[in-house]
């Protein structure tokens, strides 16, 4: 894991593993340089920009991977209600999905950070390596423009539209939460956040489901809604013991 910028023979390797060709590479080193590289090097990071990292490029190729997943969606599903094309969507886009690309392509090798990030492992967590398969849609984007940025996305996540539009669509466990309390007359749940942990860049956060005043269930997950889903998914089988326990939802 590289924790200096990338040298012109690297930059090739990336090139070839991306099976892209950008006419400037500085765009595509840019994509690869975590945060953290510039928090050690910036003489007073948190008063510059971000414009020397990917983050930038990463909220760019963040639009435009929901685009291209969503125009693909709808093409090839033209059958399917938007509330099951939402959930689908949701399947191919999220961070671990995007992490299973990014490993495909091996970005971590590339992936400039600091020190201190990089002795963490921070080259194979999840959330830096779906960041950075962002940023790089970004760069090809801002690069090549949105064809090649299309056909990129395509190529690594195109199997994954597959399989999300092939599978069963699964309800979002709150959603059986809530319809389940609306069916037995009981008031909806309300979620609260219990406590938030980890790194920045890393979070994990811990919500309740609370029923009337009474705490439930509690689930942990990246993001609050990923908690939410998890406190919904234990209360449904706390509720509905005679009932085949939920499986947890890959939303």
């Amino acid at each position: 894991m590289p924790i200096t910028p990338l040298g012109p023979e690297q930059l090739d390797s990336a090139e070839a593993a991306l099976h892209v060709k950008f006419r400037d590479k500085d765009v595509l080193a840019l994509a690869l340089t975590h945060q953290s590289y510039l928090n050690e090097h910036l003489a007073t990071p948190k008063s510059s920009s971000n414009s020397g990292s990917n983050e930038r490029l990463e909220f760019l190729g963040d639009s435009i991977v929901g685009m291209v997943i969503a125009d693909q969606m709808y093409a090839g599903a033209p059958e399917l209600p938007e509330g099951d094309l939402t959930i689908r969507h949701s399947h191919v886009v999220r961070k671990e999905t995007l992490t299973l690309a990014a490993r495909a392509i091996g970005l971590g090798q590339w992936l400039v950070m600091g020190k201190g990030e990089a002795n963490a492992g921070g080259a194979d967590r999840s959330s830096n390596l779906a960041d950075a398969f962002e940023a790089v849609v970004g760069a090809v984007y801002v690069d090549r423009g949105y064809r090649q940025a299309r056909s990129f996305v395509n190529r690594w996540l195109g199997h994954h539209v597959v399989d999300a539009l092939s599978s069963e669509t699964r309800k979002d466990p709150k959603s059986l939460l809530q319809e389940y309390l609306h069916a037995n007359r009981i008031e909806s749940p309300k979620y609260r956040l219990v406590s938030e942990s980890g790194p920045p860049n890393d979070n994990v956060f811990k919500m309740e489901v609370v029923i009337g005043s009474t705490p439930v269930a509690s689930g942990s997950g990246p993001r609050k809604l990923d908690a939410e889903r998890e406190a919904a998914r234990k209360a449904l089988n706390l509720l509905e013991p005679k009932t085949e326990p939920i499986s947890p939802t890959e939303n």
